[in-house]
């Protein structure tokens, strides 16, 4: 019903339950698998009609997008626009922007003066779209597909995946949101008789940024490459107008609101809402009481964008090295995508069109077009599965060939310096499927033992890299002089599956480890010294 409050979630022992009405009873339904969006400061639900067409569930407050704000009181949860304004009486109790944190141990901040892990938080927003889908669509929702950043790592794509096992949800597929985006424009707007373009989708949310050049033909969605900023969004321009609010109260009225308990809250609501305001004129007058002193005062677009202008340079400047990482010319470039709810911003499409010299193509919604993507490939998944069961081809079927967002080592001790080193065995941007073998050696005479540290990212020496697997070999025979040969070979395939086997040519003998990048079983661990040493060659 329009305007009803949420169903109250009651946290218990780590156990969620649910209190209010249940899911409607109805006769039985053949599996429906939504698309969500799950972003930083709105989140959003959509599915596929009998007709193909996508559509975004509207929840129980009649809107397509729901706050990604939980507000946790006396042991009760509320999801969405409710929390959203409580911020200001209960800034303590309400916990936003989870998503910058997932992959954390616990939030930045305590919420009802305890320590939440972010993915608690996730859920509970995955829990809320769920029960407005099941109460829309009128039949149980059990199964989705949850688009990420394409820049998330590893701790940050698992978070995401047990969020959703906490909501009851079993995630058939995780894809980058710039894939989704491209999906959407590839079989909602793209005519096959365009034939095959090359796309930039430039995709700033509220609270991270992704840059992609896909090539999109209809159906068949490659990407050449993807950057990006899991911490650059929508809300570092709010904070940036928080911040001038702020001086502009310490000024005037000799008083800074951010040093009360609920002015970061309160500056912050205001911030928002100023911000929307300058994305459709070019000077807003402004008039604010906080306790009782009184801003009157007067910001132009100008102003604002002059603010801003430092994080829009981080976005162009991470398209400017796309561009030269993938060695593509701005003529080859076909279209230009916005999505993302911060790309209203005029600066983002003037700048898009003074870097690119095209205008960018405003043709997919820029709050629906990532959940939209989502929901087309899960509609995508039960007609795939019956396709590998029968061996038959499938008709239309949509083909999606990524690339791994970040490089993929193993960390070793270099001979010459005997200082740890990453050893990258995938490039960053990589096409998957992806094979790659090379040779590595024993550091030391009668090494009884080979471990493979697996890592993504990082620098050269393996630091700031996120450590997502060991592989160990052992034991070794005996006496084996230094200098042995080890062969290391990674295997990253399309549905996310990664398997690093280690092998000693001399015997043999080997081991390996899968990986399922979608998986929430291998730990992020951090090298231990006394682990078996191993070096490059």
């Amino acid at each position: 019903m329009r305007g009803s409050p949420d169903p109250t979630l009651s946290i218990q022992s780590k156990r969620l339950s649910i209190q209010g009405s249940e899911t409607p009873t109805t006769k039985p339904h053949k599996p429906l698998v939504v698309g969500i969006d799950l972003g930083t400061t709105y989140s959003a639900v959509a599915y596929v009609d009998d007709r193909g067409q996508p559509h975004t569930i509207i929840n129980s407050e009649g809107d397509l997008t729901t706050p990604s704000a939980a507000l946790i009181e006396n042991q009760e949860v509320t999801i969405g626009k409710l929390a959203l304004k409580a911020q200001i009486t209960l800034p303590g109790n309400v916990a936003t922007f989870a998503k910058r944190d997932i992959g954390k141990p616990t939030l930045s901040h305590p919420v009802d003066g305890r320590s939440v892990a972010p993915e608690v938080i996730e859920s509970l927003i995955l829990g809320r779209l769920k029960r407005d889908a099941e109460t829309k669509l009128g039949r149980p929702i059990t199964q989705a597909v949850i688009t990420v950043p394409a820049y998330f790592n590893e701790p940050k794509r698992r978070s995401t995946i047990r969020a959703a096992e906490l909501a009851g949800l079993d995630v058939l597929a995780i894809i980058n949101e710039p894939t989704a985006a491209a999906i959407a424009y590839g079989i909602e707007k793209h005519s096959e008789i365009l034939g095959p373009q090359t796309v930039l989708i430039y995709d700033l949310g509220g609270g991270t940024f992704d840059v992609s050049m896909v090539k999109v033909d209809h159906s068949n969605i490659t990407v050449v490459a993807t950057d990006g900023n899991a911490m650059l969004g929508g809300i570092d321009w709010d904070r940036c107008l928080v911040k001038w609010l702020d001086d502009q109260f310490a000024q005037t009225c000799k008083f800074r609101p951010s040093e009360v308990e609920t002015g970061a809250a309160w500056l912050m609501q205001e911030a928002t809402e100023l911000k929307h305001a300058l994305t459709s004129r070019t000077e807003v007058k402004i008039r604010l009481t906080f306790q009782s002193s009184t801003l009157i005062t007067t910001i132009t677009r100008s102003v604002f964008e002059d603010l801003t202008a430092h994080l829009l340079d981080r976005t162009r400047f991470t398209v400017r090295k796309l561009m030269k990482d993938s060695a593509t010319q701005w003529e080859q470039i076909d279209q230009v995508i916005l999505v993302g709810g911060s790309t209203r911003l005029p600066q983002v499409a003037e700048m898009i069109t003074a870097l690119t010299g095209m205008e960018p193509n405003l043709s997919i919604s820029a709050d629906e077009a990532i959940a939209h993507g989502a929901a087309l490939y899960a509609s995508t998944i039960p007609s795939r599965a019956a396709a590998n069961q029968t061996g038959e081809p499938e008709s239309g079927r949509l083909v999606i060939s990524d690339v791994n967002a970040h490089n993929l080592g193993v960390l070793g001790i270099d001979l010459e310096t005997r200082l740890s080193c990453n050893y990258v065995m995938i490039q960053r941007n990589t096409p998957i499927p992806v094979k790659q073998t090379t040779r590595f050696q024993t550091l030391r005479d009668d090494q009884r033992s080979v471990a493979v540290e697996i890592v993504e990212g990082g620098d050269s020496r393996g630091r700031y890299g996120t450590h997502i697997g060991k592989c160990v070999l052992g034991p070794l025979p005996a006496h084996l002089p230094a200098g042995t040969p080890v062969d290391v070979t990674f295997r990253y395939d399309r549905d996310g599956l990664m398997q690093v086997e280690a092998r000693l040519p001399a015997t043999g003998q080997q081991a390996s480890i899968q990986i399922e990048r979608h998986s929430t079983s291998v730990p992020s661990e951090t090298v231990d010294p006394s682990d078996p040493e191993w070096s490059i060659l």
